[in-house]
């Protein structure tokens, strides 16, 4: 009995492997797809599409045409840089800052904590659209258009993130924060050196979480820049898109590249990724 009953459960653990598996390949799939056509010459990128073959995935014939044209006769690699050093900066900014508030609504008690917490919780719930116009008329009387402090100020501060950091900073023990007032620390000690460095999975998901977005962030770059000195890489692969011709091979080179650094960022911390998510309770 004992022996039918393991022989089941490796047969049911077989099957929910082969059943995650199936769908790991299943959303796998676009991405293996552009990284093979990104490596074909033009004319070849859609052939092989239908049937499924394994030349649909691995190019017949490779070739790193793609990728040069991307670099020599377009500025990509500036591109990469606008957007590394956009989304870097903000990651940094959203981190110290949000980091501040959430650390204000959950560990200082001060008159309408809990009403302004509220009030600016409900701001999530309206899309940027709605924004969007009064941002760029605000933005354009500092005469930021066209600047990197166009594409870094509005988005420093956020109330998701906010929200994500007061939520574990809500878990931490107080018994911690007693012992550092009996050590002598202010508001600023405790933040630095107790709520700070516990909140060490909660601050690494929410940059990678942020980093990601503003890497991929597409409709305010295109809106707050003009020049192509401050372009980013979405709004760059936008423009290899016209009404007349569309660029393929450079469309899926630029996809490809741009999809290696979330990635092996992600890959890199995943496991601090995971633990913040799961430590971050509903606590308050």
């Amino acid at each position: 009995m004992r022996r039918s009953s393991n022989v089941r459960r490796k047969v049911d653990t077989g099957l929910k492997y082969l059943v995650l598996t199936a769908v790991a390949l299943l959303f796998l799939f676009p991405y293996l797809w552009m990284f093979g056509a990104s490596f074909r010459p033009v004319q070849e990128i859609f052939e092989n599409v239908y049937p499924l073959s394994w030349r649909t995935i691995f190019p017949a014939h490779f070739t790193l045409a793609n990728y040069q044209s991307l670099f020599t006769e377009e500025p990509f690699g500036r591109y990469l840089f606008n957007t590394l050093f956009v989304a870097g900066t903000v990651t940094v900014l959203d981190l110290f800052v949000n980091s501040l508030a959430a650390y204000a609504f959950a560990r200082i008690s001060f008159p309408g904590r809990d009403v302004l917490f509220v009030g600016l919780l409900a701001t999530i719930i309206i899309p940027f659209e709605a924004i969007m116009i009064p941002l760029y008329l605000i933005v354009r009387s500092f005469g930021w258009i066209d600047t990197y402090l166009a594409l870094i100020v509005p988005s420093a501060a956020r109330i998701f993130s906010v929200f994500l950091l007061r939520q574990f900073m809500l878990g931490i023990p107080r018994d911690l924060e007693d012992a550092a007032r009996i050590d002598g620390c202010r508001h600023w000690g405790i933040y630095r050196h107790v709520i700070l460095p516990l909140s060490a999975p909660a601050l690494i998901s929410l940059g990678i979480l942020t980093f990601q977005e503003h890497w991929d962030s597409f409709t305010w770059p295109l809106i707050a820049t003009n020049h192509p000195k401050y372009r980013l890489v979405q709004v760059a692969i936008a423009t290899f898109s016209q009404q007349d011709v569309v660029l393929w091979d450079r469309i899926l080179a630029g996809s490809a590249v741009a999809t290696v650094l979330p990635i092996v960022l992600f890959l890199a911390l995943q496991r601090y990724y995971v633990r913040g998510i799961v430590t971050t309770g509903l606590k308050g």
